[in-house]
């Protein structure tokens, strides 16, 4: 079984990889494209991002800062301070196209399937948060397009159960291995996760939030044909996720490591 996204199949022996952008941008459209650019020389084959509209995914009371607690306040407050227009995400799209690396994005809600679909997009990515999104996972299965699904925060239970749904609308699509910790401590990777997974579904990947590349790296020798992991330009910037990205030279490393492993495969 493969599926395909762009150009390039995903298979096992041929690992699609994803530099995870997300919001690491920090707002600014000029250091996202220069993080393009980066991953076009680290070797990766896609730059994803994420989009939002806040006043779907969040509840109003959130958004005002009404008797939330300190923790989602920051959050929010990151979120508006660090998110990128439409227009600015289509600039990437584009600019992406140019250099013949694949944008790809997730959406947090249906506007913003919509609006990535007007775009084009080959493929969509689904948060940990909502693989049980079923209204969502809906929405997407409709495009047509492949999905590529973490797992984090899920049970074996709740994976199978969206494998199913996804299997009766004819989707194509792969499940990641995730922890969702931000850093994940190593001891809780539980790595062999992986062979549940693919008594699932055979098209299984990973999604990696702990520090160093080895976890991502012995993954591959699991069957991972799809592997994610964040990057930034500095895990000092600001921001909820640069702590458990990468690097320039480790995700440069990451991925010809790869390529060195499914050459001895």
């Amino acid at each position: 079984m493969k599926l395909t996204i762009g150009n390039k199949d995903v298979l096992p022996g041929k690992a699609y990889i994803i530099a995870e952008i997300g919001n690491n941008h920090n707002g600014s459209l000029t250091l996202a494209k220069d993080m393009v650019d980066q991953a076009v020389k680290m070797g990766a084959d896609c730059a994803k991002f994420q989009m939002r509209n806040l006043d779907e995914v969040y509840r109003q009371k959130s958004i005002n800062n009404e008797g939330e607690d300190l923790g989602t306040e920051y959050v929010l407050d990151l979120l508006k301070r660090f998110e990128l227009s439409t227009q600015e995400h289509l600039e990437l799209f584009n600019y992406c196209k140019n250099l013949n690396i694949e944008y790809l994005c997730t959406p947090w809600d249906q506007s913003s399937v919509k609006t990535l679909e007007s775009f084009g997009v080959p493929a969509f990515k689904v948060a940990s948060a909502d693989l049980t999104n079923i209204p969502l996972l809906d929405t997407l299965t409709k495009t047509g397009k492949p999905l590529i699904l973490s797992t984090g925060m899920s049970t074996e239970e709740e994976v199978q159960h969206t494998a199913d749904f996804l299997n009766l609308q004819n989707a194509e699509f792969v499940l990641l291995h995730c922890n969702s910790t931000y850093p994940a401590p190593l001891h809780d990777i539980n790595l062999n996760w992986m062979k549940s997974i693919q008594k699932i579904h055979p098209l299984v990947g990973y999604s990696g939030h702990e520090r160093g590349i080895n976890v991502a790296l012995a993954s591959i020798a699991l069957n991972a044909c799809v592997v994610e992991r964040h990057f930034t330009v500095d895990r000092n910037m600001e921001g909820p996720d640069h702590a458990a990205s990468l690097e320039f030279k480790q995700f440069s490393d990451l991925v010809s490591g790869i390529r060195e492993i499914e050459i001895l495969e």
